[in-house]
């Protein structure tokens, strides 16, 4: 029983109600049930090709660098794959009507922007590849050399032909980074000069910018294995384009023999991560200096001593006798060309054992 209220006005305005109930009747039918099979989706077979693992043999890749791309194919589906191509950098699209069209395989579309190949096409040929079988491919690439540093991904497509002859298409993504590394070199600004054991000598080392934008470095330290190094450690900071940075450093080696530098320099790359440059420099450490006893103070053989006289001959007399009347220099000379001081004979003195002389008588002393 269903109760229906129905309300209304007439012409004028009166509002009236009225209440109403509907009977329905319900009938129910009882009877056996039957058994019916649930309908089962059949299997499809059909094979499904990912990238199981792929490397560079390049790292970490710069723009300008080449490097081999070696991936791993596994065919993770439950059907072959027959005839399988690589198309590098994707573009490749299936035929609506999953039939094999003439022309073969199209790789015109791949996006090689920024990673293009090198020595052949971007189309490489796997061949068979079995359900639960696995194959490895290797193609040459370069980076572009206007890339700027970042993650890129590097879509691949594999195209193939099913059991059933219809032609399939599966994409995969990979993702590979490009970093701008700074290139400097260091080395020394001059020439050191020799170097001896047991004696200080200076280290004028420089680190040049070589690469083609700014780059920013940390500190840089030079260091040896058995021998303590002062003024070892400076920050760098910014480096522009073919800018330089000086460290004069000192060092006093020991022994003799080769002596190894080894130059440090912290920096953070591209991804915010620490990376240093390491670079060696060879030094040779000659043996120590030794002072003669016979020499001077300041080295020259008889620098401090008396000079040597030197008797002359009774031509050399002659000689320097000419050469006073020419007016040329008559002194007396020793063997190595340096003048001898000679004894100036006194003139009007006394010997210095003389006895004065007695004034005449009637006279005046003298």
């Amino acid at each position: 029983t269903v109760p229906v209220k129905l309300t209304y006005t007439d012409s004028n305005g009166q509002a009236y109600s009225e209440t109403f109930s509907i009977t329905l009747q319900m009938r129910v039918y009882s009877g056996a049930a039957v058994a019916t099979p649930t309908p089962t989706q059949a299997q499809v077979f059909r094979p499904q090709l990912v990238i199981d693992a792929y490397q560079t043999d390049v790292s970490p890749l710069q723009p300008g660098s080449q490097f081999a791309l070696k991936v791993n194919v596994k065919n993770l589906g439950n059907a072959d794959a027959r005839a399988v191509t690589l198309v590098l950098g994707g573009g490749a699209t299936p035929d609506p009507s999953g039939t094999p069209q003439p022309g073969g395989v199209s790789g015109s579309g791949a996006d090689l922007a920024t990673f293009a190949p090198l020595g052949s096409s971007n189309l490489v040929y796997l061949g068979d590849l079995p359900a639960g079988a696995n194959k490895e491919s290797t193609a040459q690439l370069i980076v572009n050399v206007s890339a700027n540093p970042g993650a890129y991904t590097f879509k691949l497509s594999f195209v193939y032909t099913d059991p059933k002859g219809a032609r399939m298409v599966d994409d995969q993504v990979i993702t590979l980074l490009v970093f701008s590394l700074p290139q400097v070199e260091v080395n020394f600004y001059r020439d050191p000069g020799p170097i001896f054991a047991g004696q200080p000598a200076q280290l004028p080392l420089q680190v040049v910018n070589l690469g083609r934008k700014q780059a920013v470095l940390g500190n840089l330290t030079v260091t040896t294995a058995n021998v303590p190094v002062e003024n070892n450690t400076s920050l760098v900071g910014p480096l522009d384009p073919g800018g330089f940075f000086t460290l004069d450093s000192m060092i006093t080696p020991l022994e003799p023999g080769e002596l190894v530098l080894n130059v440090v320099i912290n920096y953070n790359d591209d991804f915010n991560q620490p990376r240093q440059i390491e670079d060696t420099i060879t030094l040779t450490v000659q043996e120590a200096m030794i002072i003669d006893p016979g020499m001077g103070e300041g080295g020259i053989p008889g620098e401090g001593a008396p000079l040597p006289v030197v008797e002359e001959t009774f031509w050399q007399k002659v000689v320097r006798f000419f050469k006073g009347l020419f007016g040329l220099d008559s002194g007396v000379t020793n063997p190595g060309g340096l003048p001898v001081e000679m004894p100036i004979p006194s003139e009007n003195m006394p010997p210095t054992d003389s006895k004065p002389i007695p004034a005449p008588s009637g006279g005046k002393g003298g």
